[in-house]
C-alpha cells in the first residue's frame, strides 16, 4: 500500500529533496510512524512529495511526480503560497485561476484510481498573517466546493486551527502562522490517519 503526500512547505517540512525516500520532520514522518504502529502487518510506503514554496501552479507543472508513483491514497495539500505570493512577490491569483489549478490538480491526482483526501490550507493570526485571511478564505471556499463535487474528503485544518486557538495561544502550533510547530505537525498528522483509518481498515 503507497500512501502519496503532495504539496507545499508544510508537507516537504525540511525532506532531502535528493533523497525519494526522506519523509522530513514533520506531520508526513509523524503520519508515517503512527500508521506503522497501528498497522504493523500492513505493507505501508510512505512518500513524501512536498515542495517549500510551492503554489498550484508549481503542483500542476511537476504532478507525474506522484502519477509515476502509481499511489492507493493521495493526500493533497496546497494553497497558502498562492496567497502568500500577493505580499511577498507582488503576484496576485485570482480565485479564478486557484480554482481553475485546484480543479486540474484534483482531476489529474483522481485519474490515477487512487483515493484523494484534501487538506484545507490555513493562517494563524500570528504577526503579518491576518491579512492573508480574507483571501485564503475565498480559496477555502473553492476547495470545499471541488470536494463536495468530486466527493473527496476534505480535512478541515483551518477550520480546527481556527477553533482550538480560541482557548490556547496559536503560537502553539505555529510560530509564523504558517509552518507548524511540532505540536502543529502533530495535529495534522492525527487528523490526516482519522481520514484515512476509514479505508484501511
Amino acid at each position: 500500500m503507497k500512501i502519496v503526500f503532495f504539496g507545499d512547505s508544510i508537507t516537504e517540512s525540511g525532506r532531502n529533496q535528493l533523497d525519494p525516500n526522506d519523509l522530513g520532520v514533520g506531520y508526513v514522518k509523524i503520519a508515517a510512524g503512527k500508521l506503522r504502529l497501528l498497522y504493523p502487518d500492513e505493507n505501508i510506503e510512505i512518500v513524501n512529495r512536498g515542495v517549500g514554496g510551492n503554489r498550484t501552479q508549481d503542483l500542476l507543472l511537476r504532478i507525474n511526480e506522484v502519477v509515476d508513483e502509481k499511489p492507493d491514497f493521495i493526500v493533497l495539500q496546497v494553497g497558502i503560497n498562492d496567497v502568500w505570493c500577493r505580499f511577498s512577490l507582488g503576484e496576485v491569483v485570482t480565485p479564478e485561476q486557484f480554482e481553475s489549478n485546484y480543479r486540474e490538480i484534483v482531476e489529474k491526482l483522481k485519474a490515477t484510481g487512487a483515493k484523494v483526501f484534501l487538506i484545507q490550507p490555513y493562517v494563524l493570526p500570528i504577526g503579518d498573517k491576518s491579512r492573508f485571511r480574507p483571501f485564503l478564505n475565498k480559496f477555502n471556499d473553492v476547495i470545499r466546493k471541488i470536494a463536495e463535487e468530486q466527493e473527496l474528503t476534505l480535512i478541515p485544518v483551518d477550520e480546527i486551527f481556527t477553533g482550538v486557538t480560541q482557548d490556547i495561544d496559536p503560537r502553539q502550533f505555529s510560530t509564523d502562522g504558517v509552518h507548524p510547530t511540532h505540536r502543529g505537525c502533530r495535529y495534522i498528522a492525527d487528523l490526516v490517519i482519522k481520514e484515512l483509518r476509514k479505508y484501511l481498515g
